[in-house]
């Protein structure tokens, strides 16, 4: 199993609107490529440890799940 950073293309710099700046193209959040850059923002921003699953049985990833790491199942917590 591979836990990575989520690189779609709504968390890349490349991203102006719903348009790939680089391809020139309407893109979504299921979108990748290897042209990818991760919004600066959001290299500190999330992890595990801020996703709404983290230690619950929700957790898909539970025995690897740990700060630093992201996956695609990644739910933000809820905001008070």
């Amino acid at each position: 199993m591979s836990i990575r950073l989520v690189n779609g293309c709504v968390n890349c710099q490349n991203l102006e609107g719903n348009t790939c700046a680089v391809h020139n193209t309407t893109v979504a959040a299921k979108h990748t490529c290897d042209s990818f850059d991760m919004r600066k923002s959001l290299l500190n921003e999330v992890d595990c440890t801020s996703c709404a699953k983290f230690n619950t049985p929700e957790c898909p990833h539970q025995a690897n799940a740990s700060a630093g790491m992201l996956c695609n199942a990644y739910a933000p917590e809820a905001m008070a």
